[in-house]
């Protein structure tokens, strides 16, 4: 099954997120990270899609604070890695304090905690801790191309010095990352695209 990518770039945040469309209409967002999702919202119904997903990479409130709206536009479940739960209830751990937004999800809202290996939405998870310490990335290995968050972005990688962030951790992940297929497209938290391949001239860690 085709899957298309639209990027939507959160204005108020600096961060991406991304609208997964396959060829039956069906749809899953990821990172989520305006108060306002308007734009996104309007997109789906404009062109009749079926939302069945919110997914997250990890629980910083720049990734996790659209999730309201995009639930009041349909209720649907909300994935993210089981070790970043509490990030959606803990406006410290989810740095939504900092900004003075003490962001916290409602316990109403469906919650399901992912895995590596697990496959929802047509992607696979792959666990990346180190930025948070459930960050995950979602990959289609058919299509080749990967959603990274905060892991890495183009010609660098994510802050470790934030609650439960660890930079042992983190080169563990991206040198995971490094091992798929140079040809895989990265689809940042941040910034724009890059593939595997000119990745791994920056990220080389033993």
């Amino acid at each position: 099954m085709r899957l298309e990518v639209k990027l939507f770039v959160n204005m108020d945040t600096q961060g991406n997120t991304y609208l997964v469309i396959d060829d039956e209409k069906n749809c899953c967002v990821i990172d989520p990270g305006s108060l306002k999702m308007k734009k996104i919202v309007a997109y789906m119904k404009e062109n009749d899609l079926n939302l069945t997903g919110i997914l997250l990479t990890h629980g910083h409130y720049d990734h996790i604070i659209g999730v309201p709206d995009i639930i009041d536009y349909k209720k649907v479940p909300v994935y993210i890695g089981e070790k970043d739960i509490e990030f959606l209830y803990d406006s410290t751990l989810s740095l939504s304090l900092w900004y003075d937004l003490d962001f916290r999800l409602s316990k109403n809202v469906e919650v399901i905690g992912v895995n590596e290996g697990d496959k929802v939405c047509g992607l696979e998870v792959i666990a990346t801790p180190g930025h948070t310490q459930g960050g995950v990335c979602y990959l289609n290995r058919e299509e080749k191309f990967l959603f990274s968050g905060d892991t890495i972005f183009k010609m660098t990688y994510g802050r470790t010095d934030f609650p439960s962030g660890s930079l042992s951790a983190l080169r563990k992940s991206i040198n995971k990352i490094m091992e798929l297929d140079g040809d895989i497209v990265v689809y940042p938290g941040h910034g724009g695209e890059t593939e595997i391949k000119e990745e791994r001239v920056y990220h080389v860690f033993s």
